[in-house]
């Protein structure tokens, strides 16, 4: 399966000087656990859950830190036509649970290591009660 077949991933994004109190709130407001940091619709980076953990332990005053302070610049990203379980492994490769999704040099969404699993659990299912059609002659 390829990245583009998954449920579409919500591109939530932010940009550079908006404050990590206000990234938290567009997170848990939107329910999603990572945001594109945006440049003039150019990807710049990425704040996750991770990243905030990161800002708060530190102790910086979340009013006023910035996002390019504790994004994650210059992330990795993944093409639309790439295969889901090639994403995977990059992901287990560098650490990561999100990925931005590029599509004809624009963004258009984020993958996540969940909807990965769910995708591929989804085919396992499937495949199982095949077989067991397949088994019992039905």
């Amino acid at each position: 399966m390829k990245v583009r077949d998954l449920p579409p991933g919500r591109l939530q994004s932010v940009s550079p000087d908006t404050s990590l109190a206000q990234v938290a709130k567009r997170m848990r407001l939107d329910d999603c656990d990572s945001v594109a940091v945006m440049s003039d619709k150019n990807l710049v980076g990425i704040i996750t859950e991770r990243d905030l953990v990161r800002a708060i332990a530190d102790g910086v005053d979340h009013q006023k830190a910035r996002a390019d302070t504790f994004m994650s610049a210059d992330p990795a990203t993944v093409g639309a036509d790439e295969d889901a379980s090639v994403v995977a492994v990059k992901m287990m490769a560098l650490g990561i649970r999100h990925l931005p999704v590029v599509d004809e040099g624009r963004v258009t969404g984020m993958v996540s290591i969940r909807d990965i699993v769910s995708d591929i659990i989804a085919d396992q299912d499937f495949t199982i009660e095949q077989l067991e059609h397949y088994i019992s002659g039905q």
